[in-house]
C-alpha cells in the first residue's frame, strides 16, 4: 500500500491559484467587463462614423482626412514628447525627481496610441490629450499606480546619466 504524496504548493502553484481568484472578485470582473464593452463599441462607432461620413462627403475623402489628421496629431505628440524629454533629462541632471514629466509623458503616450488608431473618435480622444489639463488628469490617474515603477526608472536613468 503506498501512500499518495502530499500536495506542495509551489510559489508558481501559489500565483496561479491567485490570479483564480482574481478573476472570481466582482469588481474586477465589472472592470474586465466594462473594457471589453469598449473594447467592442469603439470600433463600433468609429465604422457608423465612417460610414455615415463616407455617405455625406465620400468614402476615399473620409479615408484621406482620417489619415492625415492621424499623421498632423502624431507629429504634434511627437513634438511634445520631445520637448518632455528634454525636460526629463535636464531634471535628472539637476538630481530632481521628475514627477510632473513622468505625469505628462504618460498622458502623452496614450494620446500617442489613440492617434495611432485610426478613427475620427480616437482621434478627438488623441487631440483632446494632447491638452495639458486633460494630458496631466489622466496622467496623474496612471502615476498613481506606476509611482514606484517611476522611482525605479528614475534611478536607473540617474544612476546612469541619460
Amino acid at each position: 500500500m503506498t501512500l499518495a504524496a502530499p500536495l506542495c504548493y509551489t510559489p508558481r502553484a501559489m500565483i496561479e491559484f491567485r490570479l483564480f481568484l482574481r478573476f472570481l472578485d466582482r469588481e474586477f470582473l465589472v472592470k474586465l467587463i466594462f473594457i471589453l464593452l469598449l473594447y467592442s463599441l469603439v470600433p463600433l462607432g468609429e465604422i457608423f462614423l465612417f460610414l455615415f461620413l463616407g455617405d455625406l462627403i465620400g468614402n476615399y475623402l473620409i479615408l484621406a482626412i482620417a489619415a492625415v489628421v492621424g499623421l498632423v496629431g502624431i507629429l504634434f505628440a511627437v513634438g511634445q514628447i520631445r520637448r518632455t524629454l528634454e525636460r526629463l533629462r535636464g531634471k535628472i541632471r539637476q538630481s530632481q525627481y521628475p514627477g510632473k514629466e513622468f505625469v505628462d509623458l504618460a498622458g502623452i503616450l496614450v494620446s500617442s496610441v489613440l492617434l495611432l488608431t485610426p478613427g475620427f473618435i480616437t482621434d478627438f480622444a488623441g487631440f483632446l490629450l494632447l491638452i495639458p489639463f486633460f494630458r496631466e488628469a489622466l496622467g496623474r490617474a496612471i502615476a498613481k499606480r506606476m509611482d514606484k515603477s517611476f522611482k525605479e526608472v528614475y534611478e536607473y536613468l540617474r544612476l546612469y546619466d541619460l
